[in-house]
């Protein structure tokens, strides 16, 4: 086989992203560098970032050179556009169906779907409408599931409240990697490079944070540029990606509105287990109805720091909670 750049390039991606997660090996600066991107503190987006990338542009080389898609019939019925056109589908279809499972979680709880909801068998995992974890929690049938280093949160804990209906994963992630090599096709290679990114990103948000999150916003909008993409290129071309982008965005944000309450916070318990020490909540109610306990608590600190706290107040002494949140003090 020739060895070509893209497949020299896409080795030293994946051999970046094995050596992050073998030895922590330039873990802290690259997560540093790409934050803005992937926006988490974790290392398990950077190797999936590289290793997807990677793999990506390893597999099309390997295709190309001995055009294996020409070689299958149903491979060749489509063109690149039609592939990436199906990929965008299912990556878009995979965030809604994520939104859905974490609507039907709270239903099922009888809480408001404006709640982050934090399970806290094994280590505390987070997820919401907002910024979900739901297709994460699948990474829990893989052996680094329950076993994966500190540094790598998988949403283990999160895998009982989601299942079965988070196996819907699987295949959609799956499916959409597939998809997306074979939407590579024989394009240039700089719109390989930008398609993989965009297709890794993309990918990434499928398992963590969904369709509002920063990996989601930047990659969705790579892979439309690609699929409205004309010769000779023109910046109208980039008219109708950057409106369903600023679609979404807007979107989101009327949730985050939506559910933002700055009065309070409404915490509901799930199986409390004995007293457990509120000092320093500030609560103004307390009420136990059958299995829950909900508590109405005047926020002292920020979101996140409110999240962390409880972890710590609630750990071994519940099965998880639900909490409303306040979109200002992210901000």
């Amino acid at each position: 086989m020739k060895i070509n750049r893209l497949f020299i390039v896409g080795m030293l991606l994946t051999l970046i992203g094995i050596l992050i997660y073998k030895s922590g090996f330039l873990d802290q600066l690259v997560t540093f560098i790409l934050w803005p991107l992937l926006s988490g503190s974790s290392k398990g987006k950077t190797i999936l970032l590289f290793v997807i990338m990677g793999s990506m542009l390893i597999l099309n080389s390997i295709i190309t050179y001995h055009k294996i898609a020409s070689k299958i019939t149903f491979l060749d019925k489509w063109n690149a556009n039609k592939y990436l056109k199906f990929t965008l589908i299912l990556i878009l279809s995979t965030y809604i169906i994520s939104i859905l499972i974490e609507v039907w979680l709270r239903l099922k709880f009888g809480v408001s779907i404006f709640t982050i909801f934090v399970a806290e068998d094994h280590t505390a995992s987070t997820t919401s409408i907002m910024h979900t974890h739901v297709f994460k929690s699948i990474l829990g049938y893989l052996p680094l599931g329950e076993t994966s280093s500190s540094n790598i949160n998988t949403a283990y804990s999160l895998l009982k409240y989601v299942y079965p209906y988070a196996l819907i994963g699987f295949i959609t992630i799956s499916l959409a990697y597939i998809t997306g090599l074979l939407s590579l096709d024989s394009r240039r290679d700089f719109h390989k490079i930008i398609l993989v990114f965009a297709l890794s990103l993309s990918i990434i948000a499928m398992m963590d944070g969904g369709i509002f999150s920063q990996p989601a916003i930047i990659g969705i909008f790579g892979l439309l540029v690609i699929y409205f993409l004309k010769k000779p290129f023109s910046p109208r071309n980039l008219i109708k990606p950057t409106l369903i982008i600023l679609l979404i965005i807007l979107i989101g944000f009327t949730l985050e509105i939506a559910g933002t309450n700055q009065d309070h916070h409404k915490l509901t318990v799930i199986n409390q287990t004995g007293n457990v020490n509120m000092n320093g909540y500030h609560v103004s109610s307390i009420e136990k109805i059958n299995n829950q306990t909900v508590y109405i608590i005047k926020p002292t600190t920020g979101d996140k720091q409110t999240l962390e706290n409880l972890s710590n107040t609630f750990k071994d002494k519940s099965n998880g909670y639900f909490m409303t949140w306040n979109l200002f003090t992210y901000i």
